[in-house]
Order: C-alpha cells, then structure tokens, then sequence
C-alpha cells in the first residue's frame, strides 16, 4: 500500500514530488490489488482514493463518488503544482548549466523574475530581468539618503577608484559593485525610484570596456549640442524643458553656464558633473547648464570650490538631481530617506 502523509494539504516539495511518481499508480489500483491487499469493498473500476482520519492517502469505498471526485481535484492542484516546481527547477537548472560568468546576461531572455545570482568569479551581483529584455547587471546606486558618497571629490569612483561600498541588502542606500569594473558592456540602463521612470541606452561602449575604463576614457567635455550624446533607446524617460528637451545621455559634461564652448575656458568654475548625467537647465540657458545640480548622480563641482556634496548639495542647492528625477519632478520621497535613488545597470 501507498500511505502518503499530507500535512493539511500543504505538502512539502518532496511530498509534492512523491505524489507525482505514484499518484497514477494510486489512481489505477484495480480491485484486484485492492483484494490483495486486504482492503475492503468491490469495484467495477479503480479504486477511489481518499483520506483516512489520519491524513494517509487510502482506497476507499468505491460508492462514495464525492470523495472521489474530491480527491482527484485535490490530486489535480497537487499536479499542477508540482508542474509549476518542475519548471522552476528547469530554468534554475539551465542558468546553473549555462553559468553566470562575471554578470547576467547568461540569463538573458531566460524569464527569470529579477534576482541575485553567484557568478563562477565569485561576485554575488544582483540581476535585472525586467527592463528592455533583462539580462542587466546592477553596478551602482546612487540615492539621496543622506548620505555624501558620490561626491565631486570621490567622483573617481565612477573610474579608475575600484572601491565598493553598499549591500545588495539595502538597494534604497549608494551602493556600488565590483561589477562596475569587472563587467565588460556595450548598453547601459537607468531605473529611478520611486517613480519607476526607466531609460537605456544601447552601444553606449563597443563590449571591449568595463564602465570605470569607459568613463575614465572620457575628457571633461563641453558638449556643443544636445545632439552630442548617446541616444534613447528604450524606456518611458520623457523629456521636459528643464532636460532642454533631451533624453540623451552624457559622460563628464561641463557647466556652459550660457556660455559657447568657446568661451568656457574663460570661466573659473561651474556646476559640472562626473560619470553620466543628463542635459539640463537653471539659471541661464539651454543647453548643459548647472548640470552638476539638475542632471549628474552625485559628483558635481561647485565653481572654483569644488564642494564635497553630492548633487551640489548645500548652500549651492538642497534639492539633489538623483540623474533626470530632479528635472522630471521625480524625486517624490522624503528627502535623505533614500526613497529618492537610480539604479545604474549595464549588459
């Protein structure tokens, strides 16, 4: 006899599987093998499956058609249920067999729900599967939590510092991955909270590059145009004349100031930004000014101080730019809650 124990129906996957190899045995017994085994009643077909005041699975009375038609809707839910954890199990076992190798585009197209994931270089990093076909590698956070970590003075950080900081465990807080300079990319994607206003970007890089060499490869640059920079590929980022009606990204850019490129040299100082960051407009003109303070993650300088807040915080500006947040009226959380952040991603 097959006595399988069922604790109030919530079975544990071992039970779940057991039920799958014998529940088509159960469900054929012939009144034969009932005979034979001592239990009582005859049967014209199968013998019905039902539970004993014990919670064991049992033959019983043949005449009894509720409990039949009962249990094999029970028996029905299990299998699918069971189903459901054979797929998972699939797919967990196609990223084992396929192996994250530095990040998660071995993942990519997999469906997948975002999660973290081991890679064979022993680098715990945090996958994205749900923006423009997943498969993104999370290499930074940079939120307004009150804390001062991207700052003008660290902005190396986004370069040639291999630094880290942060936990996968606290994504609302600045983080960053070792990924961002392990990672070799070609598109990048930003995701703002709590908006959820995403964008990226693709063939940023040619996947030759980590993000750090990619950005330290980038001069200070006073971008003549807003035509001049990575186009949008995908996302729900919409521009507003406060990004001068730009979503194109940037690298490095300086504050013009209404200033031409021309004259720039001419200026001691301006709200320039480090790393990506976004066309912006404050107290003069389209296009790039005070770029530190409306479109930048963090590293922004402050004239010929170069303060050491992010986004210019301080007595230059108490409202931080948290990448395109503070221009789209994103930035919704309580300030210095790290409500307010962007996830940078790469693939």
């Amino acid at each position: 006899k097959f006595w399988i124990y069922l604790s109030g129906m919530h079975a544990s996957y071992s039970t779940l599987i057991a039920l799958q190899i014998l529940g088509s045995a159960c469900l054929v017994w012939s009144t034969a093998r009932a005979a034979a085994d001592g239990l009582a009643g005859s049967c014209d077909a199968a013998g019905e499956i039902a539970l004993d005041s014990e919670g064991h699975l049992v033959l019983a009375d043949c005449h009894n058609t509720t409990t039949l038609g009962f249990m094999l809707a029970k028996l029905e839910q299990l299998n699918s249920v069971v189903a459901a954890q054979g797929s998972l199990i699939q797919q967990q076992q196609q990223v084992i067999h396929r192996m994250l190798e530095h990040d998660c585009s071995a993942v990519r197209g997999s469906g997948l729900p975002n999660h973290i994931a081991l890679t064979t270089a022993g680098t715990v990093v945090y996958c994205d599967m749900e923006h423009d076909g997943g498969g993104w590698t999370l290499i930074a956070v940079s939120s307004d939590d009150g804390q001062d970590t991207w700052t003008w003075s660290n902005r190396l950080l986004w370069s040639t510092d291999t630094s880290t900081f942060g936990s996968l465990n606290h994504l609302q807080h600045d983080f960053k991955s070792a990924a961002l300079h392990s990672v070799l990319f070609r598109d990048v994607l930003f995701v703002h909270s709590p908006s959820g206003v995403w964008a990226s970007y693709h063939n940023v890089s040619n996947g030759t590059l980590t993000f750090g060499d990619f950005v330290a490869g980038v001069s200070e640059q006073c971008y003549a145009s807003s035509d001049s920079g990575f186009p949008l590929t995908a996302g729900n980022f919409t521009p507003t004349a406060l990004t001068c009606g730009d979503t194109s990204l940037y690298f490095n850019a300086k504050d013009r100031d209404g200033q031409t490129c021309n004259q720039i040299h001419q200026l001691v100082g301006g709200n320039d930004f480090y790393g990506p960051g976004w066309n912006s407009v404050g107290n003069n003109m389209c296009p790039f000014d005070d770029v530190g303070v409306f479109g930048s993650l963090g590293p922004c300088s402050i004239g010929i101080t170069e303060g050491n807040g992010e986004y210019c915080a301080g007595p230059f500006s108490s409202v931080p730019a948290v990448g395109f947040g503070r221009a789209l009226g994103l930035n919704t959380a309580a300030p210095a809650s790290g409500g307010n952040n962007m996830r940078v991603f790469v693939r």
